[in-house]
């Protein structure tokens, strides 16, 4: 194969519209990526022309560049035209402001559960009342497109409050996901999402103003559906925390202050620092692993927390994974005062008193604390191995006090629907005031879908999270939420029976269904699920998991189930779209024969760009990236499946067919904040391999195996 230089569009040239919307507005990327509500990250790829930008991000572009544009109107217009904005409430309010016409109303004991007045045991509140009245007022189907979109990527980020109001573990950018419902269903109509999730497909079709059922299997993301896709006015909200958080305001004063060492005053701490003390595999020393395993760099970014370092006694290398955890110690305290700095300090006397205050405060109150036990799992026994099995233990002890009282509190609120909503902003905390909470020189938190425990971990304050997530909370209701129109229906139940939808009813289907074995969310929800009293019903979880006795043919069957349902609930052609990912050769066979069995024809496959990758994507060689879509119609005709494979020797040579035929279209990944050269995105280009795949049934080989034959085949390229 003869070198090829790939050929980007000039940063600086005339032939790429974003340079030139930079040039001409005198803006950067980044105030750029602002003024278009999408990221940095994906501005940097649009203007390199490593992947494709979306149709309407270029019509707006193309609109702003016109010779007949006025700056400065143009870019008002544009901010102000963007869906799913945030209107900035974070920098607007500081503290939270009681409102007088509002005073929250506590019952004398707490609510045996938060969902007693919310839900049934399956239809949400007022769901079963709404899905009659929808179901008689659309008993006609909705127009809909003959043909799937014609876009071949979606992009979509996550930079909205809207999204960032709760935490799940995996969420679907809404305004992705309203672009893809516009277009199916240019009219309105009934959209159905089979697995739920957290509800972003609710959020996207009621800020349409259309009607949207949800079905998912599991207690705590229906809660979560329901507050995103609910509303309440969002003084009302911030009054209630105000005045819940005001109730425990001597909690609060006795628990979370320490002395700033510089003016002598006290001041509530941000966050304290704990470390593990490890015991050395070489000659049984223990050691406070924070005082020896720390490297600094110029920089925050470059400091390290080291994974292999000498033993302090024996000096012999140890690699901390593989040592035992002896107990955790705190190591210093992070607040912010005179110096209008952050800054950190070694404990003091007081401040061990106060997290020994809390210790003796829950010896004495533990009435309200979750301690459910955490079976064996996937994601569940690394926290076991280290201590951590039941969910109480999750938490320190003064976290878990703090917790206690938050939510004892919640559950004595009289109006079930505020009470709701103090309880979604409870849920929204999720791991971050927990042991798993990881500790990073440059601060921010991560977010994985598995219970990883740290060796090093942040006690985060729990008012100012709970104060700082209501606030994302509160800029979504008066963002998103203030706008819904469409009706909603939400029930907890398996995609494999719903039996509460008649057949040809649904007008058009969107939904992200469980990748496999890649997240376990019965797991990964027992620490809201433990909080709420509620737990999934795992026997129908579609997943594929040694621990349930579950195996890829038993997720096949289970989401062939579901499929079938989707099938016989949505009307004759119209459109069904599932935005999917993994790297198992083995899932992506079992969902092909799932969906062709059910009785659906794939009619296109397009990618689903979220615009940042995870933080696994970036550090694993072996686990696949971009979405992708899988456009699926439900034909009046029979549509036999094509079910033909090819052999393992023409897999390798398919893979090395794939990279000839795509040429120098091959997307790039760039490193905005490190100095990296650019690499080959394989990820993106596994997923054009996987449509490829799919389209012309052909076997499809596993992520791993594919990047190492997509690297051997590109090794003759030549990149910038």
């Amino acid at each position: 194969m003869r070198p090829v230089q790939l050929k980007l569009p000039n940063a600086e040239g005339s032939g790429n519209p974003f340079a030139q919307a930079c040039v001409q507005l005198g803006v950067s990327q980044q105030e750029l990526a602002t003024l278009l509500n999408t990221s940095h990250y994906a501005i940097a790829r649009w203007e390199r022309g490593d992947i494709a930008a979306p149709k309407d991000i270029l019509e707006r572009i193309s609109s702003l560049l016109s010779p007949e544009a006025n700056n400065g109107s143009d870019l008002e217009a544009l901010s102000q035209s963007t869906d799913f904005q945030s209107t900035n409430i974070r920098s607007d309010r500081t503290k939270f402001i009681p409102n007088s016409d509002h005073q929250l109303t506590l019952l004398s004991e707490p609510r045996k559960s938060l969902l007693s007045e919310l839900w049934d045991g399956e239809m949400w509140l007022d769901s079963q009342d709404d899905l009659t009245n929808i179901l008689l007022d659309r008993d006609k189907p909705a127009p809909t497109s003959d043909n799937p979109l014609s876009d071949e990527i979606i992009s979509a980020g996550k930079n909205t409050y809207t999204y960032d109001a709760h935490t799940y573990h995996t969420k679907v950018p809404p305004q992705g996901i309203a672009n893809v419902i516009q277009q199916y269903l240019p009219h309105g109509g009934i959209v159905l999402d089979p697995f739920a999730g957290s509800g972003m497909t609710g959020v996207a079709a009621r800020y349409l103003g259309y009607d949207v059922v949800l079905n998912e299997i599991s207690p705590a993301a229906s809660f979560i559906s329901h507050n995103f896709i609910g509303s309440i006015d969002s003084d009302t909200f911030t009054s209630s925390v105000s005045q819940l958080i005001e109730s425990l305001e001597e909690v609060r004063k006795l628990l979370c202050f320490t002395d700033c060492r510089e003016c002598g005053k006290e001041v509530e701490y941000l966050h304290v620092v704990w470390s593990y003390v490890l015991e050395c595999n070489h000659c049984g020393g223990d050691f406070l692993l924070w005082e020896h395993c720390r490297e600094y760099g110029e920089n925050l970014r470059q400091h390290k927390l080291l994974r292999k370092f000498p033993c302090p006694h024996c000096k012999a290398e140890v690699n901390k994974s593989q040592l035992a955890r002896v107990s955790s110690e705190p190591v210093f305290v992070i607040y912010r005062c005179c110096s209008k700095q952050t800054v950190q300090h070694p404990l003091n006397d007081n401040d061990l008193q106060r997290i020994q205050r809390a210790g003796d405060l829950l010896s004495e109150d533990t009435e309200f604390i979750p301690k459910h036990d955490l079976p064996d799992g996937a994601n569940l026994n690394q926290p076991r191995r280290h201590g951590l099995d039941s969910i109480h233990k999750f938490y320190t002890d003064r976290n878990l006090f703090i917790c206690s009282l938050i939510w004892h509190q919640i559950r004595r609120v009289d109006d079930p629907i505020v009470a709701s909503y103090l309880g979604f902003t409870f849920t929204s905390l999720y791991k971050r005031v927990t042991r798993l909470s990881e500790y990073r020189f440059w601060g921010g938190s991560s977010n994985t879908a598995n219970f990883n425990v740290p060796h090093i971990f942040n006690e985060s304050n729990v008012f100012l999270t709970f104060e700082r997530k209501a606030k994302s909370i509160a800029d979504h209701l008066l963002s998103t939420a203030i706008h819904y129109r469409g009706r909603r229906v939400i029930r907890t139940g398996s995609a494999t029976d719903l039996n509460f939808l008649p057949d040809n009813s649904i007008d058009f289907i969107f939904t992200d269904p469980p990748f496999g074995a890649n997240i376990n969310y019965s797991e990964m929800n027992l620490l809201w699920e433990a909080w709420l009293g509620s737990f999934t019903a795992t026997d129908a979880e579609a997943i594929v998991s040694k621990h349930q006795g579950k195996s890829v043919e038993d997720y096949q069957g289970l989401i062939t189930k579901s499929l079938s349902e989707s099938f016989r609930v949505l009307r004759p052609n119209h459109w069904m779209v599932l935005v999917f990912m993994n790297s198992s050769d083995k899932i992506w066979n079992a969902l092909r024969e799932a969906i062709e069995a059910s009785g659906f024809s794939i009619e296109k496959l397009s990618i689903f760009d979220k615009q940042h990758g995870t933080f696994k994507q970036f550090v694993s060689e072996n686990t696949s990236g971009a979405d992708l879509m899988i456009h699926c119609k439900k034909r009046v005709a029979d549509v036999s499946p094509q079910n033909r494979y090819i052999s393992s020797k023409a897999e390798v040579e398919c893979v090395t067919s794939f990279c000839q035929q795509i040429g120098s279209d091959i997307p790039l990944l760039p490193y905005l904040h490190v100095d990296r050269s650019s690499e080959v995105d394989y990820r993106t280009l596994f997923s054009k391999y996987v449509a490829q795949s799919i389209r012309h049934c052909t076997s499809i080989v596993e992520f791993p195996e594919f990047r190492r034959l997509a690297s051997k085949a590109l090794k003759h390229y030549v990149y910038p």
